[in-house]
């Protein structure tokens, strides 16, 4: 099963404006990562998921400079904390794909 990222942009769109979205990319998840997990892992883990994805759009919506155009500013802040995201992502790669666990 793909994640979200290798979707195309019409998939990922169609998604959010049925409401979809982080449901479609949780499912994903728990599928690579953790596919025999219980029913009540899994409604943990939703839970997470979920409150991850809030809190990334309270960072974003904290850290964006004021008004409607983009800033240079808000380009560096969403570079910086993707950059950390991103980077974390690959050393979770590296720790499956190690061990094992990867699909």
């Amino acid at each position: 099963m793909p994640s979200i990222d290798q979707m195309i942009k019409a998939e990922v769109r169609s998604l959010a404006r049925k409401g979809k979205l982080i449901d479609t990319a949780f499912k994903m998840f728990r599928q690579q990562v953790f596919p025999d997990a219980a029913p009540d892992a899994i409604a943990v883990m939703r839970t997470c998921f979920f409150a991850g994805c809030a809190e990334v759009y309270a960072v974003m919506s904290s850290g964006m400079d004021d008004g409607l155009a983009e800033t240079d500013g808000d380009l560096r802040f969403m570079e910086q904390w993707v950059a950390e995201v991103e980077q974390f992502h690959a050393r979770t790669i590296a720790t499956s794909t190690a061990t094992g666990k990867a699909q």
